[in-house]
């Protein structure tokens, strides 16, 4: 997080992104929602004001899928945990079109 703090600060001051022309939002990339540092990423990224979209936790599923050329949603019945952690960033972009 620290690491990217000043990223964060720059993007939200960013002319386009404070007017909302430009839509800008957050995936925590291997982040258990469980946990106590997802809450520690909630509330560092709400002194930006940028969106926490969905957090996509660290799986094995990924890792096969990668091996074998797909993509979750390619099994003929992915997992509902999977899709549910997807879902917030599909509609976000589906909202954007």
């Amino acid at each position: 997080m620290l690491a990217s703090q000043e990223f964060f600060e720059e993007l939200a001051e960013t002319k386009a992104v404070r007017k909302d022309k430009v839509g800008v939002a957050i995936v925590g990339m291997r982040v258990d929602a469980r946990t106590h540092s997802s809450r520690q990423l909630v509330d560092f990224l709400q002194q930006f004001d940028l969106p926490l979209l969905t957090c996509i936790r660290s799986a094995q599923r990924y890792v096969q899928a990668s091996d074998a050329g797909t993509t979750l949603f390619d099994s003929p019945s992915p997992e509902a945990r999977d899709v549910g952690e997807w879902r917030p960033l599909l509609d976000w972009l589906n909202r954007r079109r």
